[in-house]
């Protein structure tokens, strides 16, 4: 069985990329565009998961939100 995943890059004002990823199949407004998009600016974003910890991030602090790809894992 197969599990995807998209991988999002957060730069953030200080020169920092956080790297993030969430299963492919999330609807988006349930996903972390979803919850980008919807924030105000002055909200913190958690990002992260349980084996790799979290971290929360000002949203003005993060300068744009890139996607570098789909990541396949078997599961």
């Amino acid at each position: 069985m197969f599990t995807y995943y998209q991988v999002y890059i957060l730069p953030l004002l200080d020169g920092t990329k956080i790297e993030l990823a969430e299963e492919y199949d999330i609807p988006e407004e349930k996903g972390f565009i979803g919850l980008y998009s919807k924030a105000p600016l002055d909200e913190i974003i958690q990002v992260g998961d349980r084996l790799t910890g979290f971290s929360f991030i000002p949203k003005r602090n993060i300068v744009y939100v890139s996607t570098a790809g789909v990541v396949k894992r078997e599961e």
